[in-house]
């Protein structure tokens, strides 16, 4: 199948320019900016072929629609998320202990750069189902694009930083207050309705930040017994993303019945631990291989608007455009051919995008 081609594609995306250390040697960069944008434009990729797979080969699909070749892609999705609020944890922290300014022009340096794609998509996917007549569930600002999840999650999390670090001198009360914002954040998520993936990996901000804060004490305690932590760390990532996955087959082994309730809680508990342990894991993982080329460092400056714009031709090529029964656009049924119309266009217009926004951002602080 064509499909396949695409693994060894990114395989060389990954690893093209890549280097290994030696025994004894460590990669001192593993979190430096450059290192860990080149794998946030990775994820980004792998973000998007998720979605491709659950609109192709995920198993809650009917039958008629299912085309494999993408199978492994379809529950990597919070793993992905799970690497981005963890840069985006280490990269508040940072940022405020090394630029004196940071808080200055907060929203319009942190937030705007979010909220103003955020807003185009939104309204690009609004008007399309409008003209195709569609009727949108409430609440609207959710459903008219149901990838938009991010954003909230990713604002609350910078208004709760900004609140917590701004004036406050003693940093473990910092610290204190954005955990407290962290569980009411995961309290309000289910009152609310929202589904899992709303929260089941918002926990790597703060554990982000705390990496952050303590960064040269927990590189020299993974030195230490790096196989130890690098296999226990994959084992429990495997353990836990099996379980919260395959729920059914879980049960299946355990001659158990069943249940609604249970299958909640194994799926949110699983997800939420793999996501933290897979973090360090692949941490462990760039401590001995960094990786970067021109690619993925081109891709990792707009990550953001790439995860944006990609679901319109995730949609726009779909077996039907957002909604179960609603009319489909144009079609591709061969997946590898379907991956190729998201991606190809999608890239470009995420680069003009995110050029767009920061310009007129730019030209705001130049008057």
């Amino acid at each position: 199948m064509l499909t396949y081609v695409y693994y060894p594609l990114l395989l060389l995306l990954l690893f093209w320019g890549a280097k290994v250390y030696k025994a004894g040697e460590w990669n001192e960069e593993v979190l430096s900016f450059d290192h860990t944008k080149a794998f946030l434009g990775f994820c980004a990729i792998l973000i998007m072929f998720h979605h491709i797979s659950q609109q192709t080969c995920a198993p809650w699909l009917s039958p008629i629609w299912i085309r494999h070749g993408f199978d492994p892609f379809v529950f990597v999705g919070h793993l992905c998320v799970a690497v981005f609020f963890f840069c985006s944890g280490y990269g508040m922290y940072t940022g405020s202990k090394k630029k004196e300014d940071f808080f200055r022009h907060y929203f319009t340096k942190r937030i705007l750069p979010i909220l103003i794609p955020a807003f185009v998509m939104w309204m690009i996917f609004y008007s399309i189902e409008k003209s195709q007549g569609m009727k949108i569930p409430a609440p609207v600002w959710v459903n008219a694009y149901q990838y938009i999840w991010y954003i909230p999650a990713i604002l609350y999390l910078y208004g709760a930083f900004y609140l917590s670090f701004r004036r406050i001198k003693k940093e473990w009360l910092s610290f204190l207050l954005l955990l407290i914002a962290t569980i009411v954040y995961a309290v309000l998520c289910p009152i609310f309705g929202a589904g899992t993936w709303w929260y089941n990996t918002h926990h790597l901000f703060i554990i982000g930040a705390l990496v952050a804060k303590h960064k040269e004490a927990v590189l020299r305690f993974f030195k230490k017994g790096y196989l130890f932590w690098t296999v226990l760390f994959f084992l429990i990532t495997a353990v836990f993303f099996w379980a919260s996955n395959y729920y059914e087959q879980l049960i299946g082994l355990m001659h158990r019945p069943y249940n609604e309730m249970e299958h909640y809680f194994v799926e949110l508990t699983g997800q939420s631990i793999s996501s933290i342990s897979v973090v360090f894991f692949l941490l462990l993982i760039g401590m001995k291989i960094r990786i970067g080329n021109r690619v993925l460092s081109f891709l990792g400056t707009f990550t953001l608007e790439l995860y944006l714009v990609h679901p319109l031709f995730v949609q726009i090529f779909d077996h039907r455009f957002v909604f179960d029964g609603g009319k489909p656009l144009y079609y591709i049924k061969n997946p590898a051919l379907y991956a190729l119309a998201v991606i190809l266009p999608a890239i470009p217009l995420a680069f003009f995008l995110h050029a767009a926004v920061r310009k007129n951002i730019g030209r705001k602080f130049r008057k």
